[in-house]
């Protein structure tokens, strides 16, 4: 039996949405590349580095990735990186100009993530956390892995967002920086960079590594940067290195503050509820949360919940209780530490 992925629905016109949009970024990003490999004179040494190389590359960290993982699991930043890294590799060995080339493929690969980040939307990967305004998914979604807790409900529109800022840097980086070799580049990374840094803490998917509270995204954003500001130092890049270095200081020192609202952390609260429920004893997750449930006569359920971690309060209790049940009521009970939580 073939199990449903989310690359493999929803669909346009019969065929996977992602797929779709992936290859009309792919196609509209080559014809950006037609375009700015003749006004800018590429040789043909040039041309076959820029179109050849990303791809190739492309296709190598993905299929890296599948055997690693055993699954398919597409991360931006890796694929990008890949290309660009690739591309000054091989440009510098064949005396190739790898500014133009690197403004080229970078620019390129931006295209590519407009649609990309569409697609993201039509499967709903990659989303955002409850809003209260934003989009929804449904159960054609949860059939190819969405989280059924969400299903219905307003989430923050990441994916559109990114889009909308993708499309809007490569033509700030075209149109500032079209008679300055490297400047597109710059443009682009730095904008991205902030961007993307920011976005991610409306991010509600779980499984993407983190390290001191900060994600995998976040920590190449910063990475990006300081490279950026390395290569072409000026006011912006150090400005936007500060920016995004002092957000990730804050976010280090205070994760514990976040950690029980975390979106790993929600969905091991929801596979406790689900036990809790089932079993009628009191779970623990792995951060300290104890959740039990008990039935009420008026059919509502009583979710107890307790921890002893710093961060615990009614307060975060609501918050958590928001991410798993639409419609809630949150008491704190006789016992302080203890709160309830009341659902249909």
């Amino acid at each position: 039996m073939v199990v449903p992925t989310r690359c493999t629905g929803p669909t346009i016109r019969g065929r996977s949405a992602y797929t779709v949009l992936g290859f009309l970024g792919y196609a509209v990003s080559n014809i950006l590349g037609i375009i700015l490999a003749s006004l800018w004179g590429f040789s043909l040494r040039e041309r076959l580095i820029v179109f050849l190389v990303p791809p190739l590359a492309f296709v190598a960290v993905v299929f890296t990735a599948r055997l690693v993982l055993r699954e398919e699991r597409i991360v931006f930043y890796q694929v990008a990186t890949a290309a660009v890294g690739s591309v000054v590799l091989v440009g510098l060995s064949v005396g190739a100009d790898v500014t133009r080339c690197m403004d080229a493929v970078v620019t390129g690969v931006g295209t590519f993530l407009v649609f990309g980040r569409l697609g993201c939307f039509r499967v709903a990967c990659c989303h955002g956390r409850p809003a209260k305004f934003g989009v929804t998914y449904g159960p054609d979604h949860v059939r190819v892995g969405f989280w059924s807790r969400w299903s219905g409900r307003r989430l923050w529109p990441v994916q559109l967002v990114e889009s909308g800022v993708t499309l809007a840097l490569v033509a700030i980086a075209l149109g500032a920086g079209w008679d300055t070799p490297g400047r597109p580049t710059l443009i682009y990374a730095i904008g991205y960079g902030v961007c993307r840094f920011f976005l991610e803490t409306r991010r509600g998917d779980a499984t993407r590594p983190h390290a001191y509270g900060l994600s995998e995204a976040q920590l190449t954003s910063l990475l990006t940067l300081v490279v950026c500001s390395i290569w072409r130092p000026s006011l912006w890049s150090l400005v936007a290195v500060a920016l995004v270095a002092i957000a990730s200081l804050r976010i280090a020192l205070v994760r514990k503050r976040s950690e029980l609202e975390a979106p790993p952390h929600i969905r091991e609260v929801d596979k406790l509820c689900s036990a809790a429920a089932a079993s009628g004893e009191r779970r623990e997750s792995t951060l300290g949360l104890m959740v039990s449930c008990h039935r009420l006569p008026d059919g509502r359920n009583d979710w107890v919940m307790s921890s002893t971690h710093p961060a615990w309060s009614e307060a975060t209790a609501n918050r958590i209780a928001s991410m798993l049940w639409k419609d809630h009521e949150v008491l704190s009970g006789r016992t302080p530490g203890v709160i309830h939580v009341l659902t249909q």
